[in-house]
């Protein structure tokens, strides 16, 4: 960061679109950090290209755009393959195509290319299959092989997409072998340095011809363009990035990048990728090895860790520096994965709890079904607003990950902080399943207080705030005959509730309820 203000104060720079000096200056290291990345990755600037974008996502996305207008202009069905281990951003390229298919494991991908691509695109299609090299739940690595293997054996193209955004975080990708490395690689350079925030795409020379026929166009990536009486352009040619990155670039934060690549290499040496992935994986096991080691007097264990059959921690081909898992109560509870993350917080430890954006790796590891999740969304689970449990069962987990910064004193301070704050510490009798209450029809008997409410509307204005902090709801049962109001007590007494969704009318049940400890 120092050495970026000190940059930033040295030169005067400008618009690399331009052609006036500190244009020009800024184009030349905007091209210099360019092959700079592309050799972070082994990549040899004669074979590849490389797209700055805004994050992974945003890579993803162009991917999806260019191959949709390529099947328009082409006239060809466009199909899409992927493994269920996909992040939500790879599971989204699928609304864009008219044929899509869900590789639910390893193995069914295995199958696919050992058939030659039975069970998957016809011989004039417009083919895709991606897949993340890590999966951004549990932290597993899946093959680098499928892009080579897929390329050998299947009779028709298909290209290859691979999400690198968790990989690349703690080893090192190497695509200096053209004929097995995937046609597209999608990455984000903030999960390998923290600074700057930016992403890439990086683009097979030999497979970029399917990503030139994209309509949209912005400025910088065309010639010339006609806008009055005539709706006439001339799109870049002499380069994928010059006709794919729209606008003006974030030159600075690609400064920012430049430097980045070099004090890594000041700090972990020069192949410092290598470095980090021993380290991490070493640290990784000692934490997976620590952690499952913690056992309730009841002999049930603290946690349950979410992991593939074929990953190995301490393996770095095989797994990376993540761990996915629920705290467990001393009866075999499982602790709300969002009252972990807060307790987390307030010992100054950062984890992500939730869906975590992988509805594959949910669905496959908590053993949910399409209904059960239909059903799920209709009690009112949302993404960015979950539920702690549905219908008993979790429908997130809390994941730790580390990074080339972590530390021995970071993962022996996670492990005493679950130990101390869970170990034989048992949950309060309502918070482990839900309270459910059933207000017969009509509901007038109840009677509204300073404390309760209710209310059929919809409205947050007609809610009286009530007086005590809200927790995370967790609801059961699937059709309830009457209206129904779930009530989850906290440490401090408080309550909450989510209507039903599943009946026509809805009631809220809010404020604080004086309740007895034990509700049979």
């Amino acid at each position: 960061m120092d050495s970026f203000a000190t940059d930033m104060m040295a030169d005067l720079y400008g618009n690399p679109h331009f052609e006036h000096a500190p244009s020009k200056l800024a184009d030349t290291r905007v091209e210099a950090t360019r092959e700079k990345a592309l050799g972070f990755f082994n990549a040899d600037p004669a074979e590849w290209e490389l797209v700055f974008v805004a994050n992974a996502t945003a890579a993803i996305k162009l991917v999806h755009d260019c191959f949709r207008d390529h099947a328009i202009e082409k006239r060809q069905n466009w199909w899409y393959g992927y493994h269920k281990d996909a992040h939500t951003s790879v599971v989204g390229v699928r609304a864009g195509t008219r044929t899509h298919r869900c590789f639910r494991n390893d193995r069914e991908v295995e199958l696919w290319i050992e058939s030659r691509g039975l069970g998957g695109a016809n011989a004039n299609d417009l083919a895709l299959f991606a897949y993340p090299g890590q999966s951004n739940m549990t932290g597993r690595r899946l093959p680098l092989a499928w892009p080579g293997c897929i390329q050998d054996r299947i009779r028709s193209k298909v290209y290859t997409l691979l999400d690198a955004a968790a990989l690349v975080s703690t080893t090192q990708l190497d695509l200096s072998n053209t004929s097995t490395a995937p046609d597209f690689v999608a990455l984000s350079f903030y999960k390998i340095f923290g600074f700057p925030n930016l992403g890439a795409l990086l683009v097979k020379k030999s497979s970029s011809k399917v990503l030139m026929n994209r309509k949209f166009f912005g400025g910088g990536t065309v010639e010339m363009v006609i806008s009055v009486n005539d709706s006439w352009s001339s799109k870049k040619s002499h380069n994928v990035h010059s006709r794919l990155e729209d606008g003006t670039l974030p030159f600075t934060f690609i400064f920012a990048l430049d430097l980045a690549i070099d004090t890594h290499r000041k700090i972990y040496g020069p192949s410092p990728m290598s470095t980090i992935s021993a380290h991490t994986s070493r640290l990784i096991k000692k934490l997976y090895d620590d952690l499952t080691s913690l056992r309730h007097s009841s002999g049930i264990p603290v946690i349950v860790v979410y992991k593939d059959a074929t990953a190995v921690y301490g393996q770095a081909k095989l797994q990376g520096a993540t761990i996915a898992f629920n705290i467990q109560s001393p009866k075999g509870d499982i602790v709300g994965f969002a009252d972990v993350e807060k307790e987390a917080d307030k010992n100054s430890i950062s984890v992500r709890s939730g869906s975590l954006c992988n509805p594959g790796g949910i669905a496959t590891y908590l053993k949910w079904s399409p209904k059960e999740l239909h059903a799920a969304y209709d009690e009112g689970h949302r993404c960015s607003e979950p539920l702690a449990q549905v219908f008993g069962k979790p429908i997130g987990v809390v994941r730790v990950s580390l990074g080339a910064m972590s530390s021995d004193e970071d993962v022996q301070r996670f492990v005493t902080f679950v130990r101390e704050t869970y170990l034989d510490v048992a949950l309060p009798e309502v918070t482990k399943a839900g309270l459910t209450i059933d207000i017969p029809s009509p509901v007038k008997a109840l009677k509204a207080t300073d404390d309760i409410l209710i209310t059929p509307s919809d409205s947050e204005d007609s809610l009286r705030k009530p007086h005590n902090r809200l927790s995370v709801l967790s609801m059961q049962g699937l059709k309830p005959k009457t209206p129904r109001v779930s009530v989850e007590m906290t440490s401090d007494n408080a309550c909450s509730t989510r209507e039903s969704t599943m009946h026509k009318m809805k009631f809220r049940l809010i404020g604080a309820i004086r309740m007895p400890r034990r509700i049979k």
